[in-house]
């Protein structure tokens, strides 16, 4: 599809700058002998990453600012001799892995600082010895993954807490010897799912429970020696589709699995599907209707 910029002769340097701003035109359809830095500055201020197409005689700069302030990355293509402090924390700023491209020698506190705000994981790129307790705390604080890049030293269990608890995904960066029973509760209660992972000897009712408020699938992962009913019956509560994996299936927790999808009735044991069940796994879902013994069909339809 042609573009305006495209089908038509635009004669004003001014109409090229009008165009790129809303879109409608990107940098590469200027012809070269009627660009200019005030052409160049609207393309970046719509997309940072035409900084690409911008002769470097006219990377100003004005341009190279403004286009690290919309997209952080294209700090690559900004010319060595003008990174200057204002545009390298702008762009770090913006993307905070942005840092990566950052002279080694203008990596700063500051500069360091404002990257792992931005992004936890730009901790990958900041000195050793700028890797202090706090810029690791600030780091996982604002991505728990940064526990990654995080020194061996540096790593206590209140700092991998803080890891988990933002993202439970953290705990694969976490040393043995700190795994912890409070670790383990808290990424259960951040992903119940996260049960398998846990080792056998962290397993107990608590964080079985935990796991299973979180998400009642997690109910398959709990050890048929700890489902007990109060875990069972969290899980049914929280996701109906656990009623698969409950060992001992009384009427109250097939009652509260249908009350959540009444689809399930047809996990209902044949010996609990009792007119008042029934009634209520239909009336959350019609289609229910198929798993309600026959000899109850003609009771549905005349209370529903």
């Amino acid at each position: 599809m042609e573009t305006y910029a495209q089908s038509e002769k635009i004669e004003d340097s001014r109409d090229w700058a009008a165009l790129l701003k809303t879109g409608e035109a990107a940098l590469d359809d200027v012809p070269k002998n009627e660009l200019t830095e005030e052409i160049c500055l609207a393309a970046v201020q719509k997309d940072g990453l035409a900084l690409k197409q911008v002769p470097e005689e006219m990377k100003t700069t004005e341009i190279c600012l403004a286009a690290v302030q919309q997209n952080g990355y294209v700090l690559q293509d900004v010319p060595k001799n003008i990174h200057t402090p204002e545009i390298i924390i702008k762009a770090v700023q913006q993307t905070g892995r942005a840092l990566q491209f950052v002279q080694e020698s203008l990596r700063n506190e500051e500069t360091c600082l404002a990257a792992v705000q931005s992004n936890g994981t730009a901790l990958e790129f900041v000195p050793a010895d700028l890797k202090t307790e706090e810029l690791c705390h600030i780091a996982v604080q604002q991505t728990g993954g940064a526990l990654l890049y995080v020194p061996a030293s540096l790593k206590t269990e209140e700092l991998c807490l803080i890891a988990v608890q933002q993202n439970s995904d953290a705990l694969q960066f976490i040393p043995e010897n700190l795994m912890t029973k409070e670790v383990y509760l808290a990424v259960v209660q951040k992903d119940g799912l996260a049960l398998k992972y846990i080792l056998d000897n962290f397993i107990t009712e608590e964080t079985c429970l935990a796991a299973v408020q979180n998400n009642g699938l997690a109910l398959k992962f709990v050890p048929e020696m700890l489902r007990t009913e109060e875990i069972c019956f969290a899980a049914v509560q929280n996701n109906g589709q656990a009623l698969q994996d409950v060992p001992n299936k009384t009427i109250e927790l097939c009652l509260a699995a249908v009350k959540n999808n009444g689809r399930l009735l047809i996990h209902v044991p044949d010996r609990l599907r009792t007119e008042e069940l029934c009634l209520a796994a239909v009336r959350q879902n019609s289609d229910a209707l198929r798993f309600v013994p026959a000899n109850l069909q003609e009771k549905m339809h005349g209370k529903l």
